[in-house]
């Protein structure tokens, strides 16, 4: 009896970690960035977001880019917090309930930019990324030994 119950247990924690795994690792789709825009983590453990929108390339092969650095709107969890103090173990506890949260514009730029003019720690034009440097010539193959000439004539 105890063997069955502990293969059971084996069985139900497995599946638990099994379901924990695939709930986590379930990409999620962001249909609110345009196809023209990126939308990375950016700061301190990717507490905030780096937006940034090109406009299309102009015949003179620059664009307008807009970066905004912020925290987009979110649902805030409702929580509380306690504080006790005194010899009698007074306890004092608020409760703070859920919210939908505003967006917060931490940096809202634009600029021009070409393909030689892009921050390092910038993609390039986007939907397509900046033009890649030229590849370089192949060198040309060394010249064939000469044939060595035999003394038999």
């Amino acid at each position: 009896m105890n063997i069955r119950r502990t293969r059971c247990a084996r069985l139900l924690l497995g599946l638990g970690i099994a379901l924990c795994a695939a709930v986590i690792h379930v990409p999620t789709a962001n249909a609110d960035n345009p196809p023209n825009c990126e939308q990375v983590p950016w700061g301190f453990l990717g507490s905030l977001k780096r937006e940034i929108c090109d406009q299309p390339i102009r015949k003179d092969g620059s664009w307008i880019r807009r970066k905004v650095i912020g925290i987009p709107a979110h649902y805030q969890n409702p929580s509380s917090s306690c504080y006790s103090s005194g010899y009698w173990g007074t306890t004092d506890c608020t409760y703070y309930p859920g919210r939908q949260v505003p967006d917060r514009v931490d940096s809202d730029e634009t600029y021009e930019l070409r393909a030689d003019t892009v921050p390092a720690d910038e993609p390039g034009h986007m939907p397509d990324p900046a033009p890649a440097p030229a590849a370089p010539k192949e060198p040309t193959p060394a010249p064939a030994p000469p044939e060595p000439v035999s003394e038999d004539a």
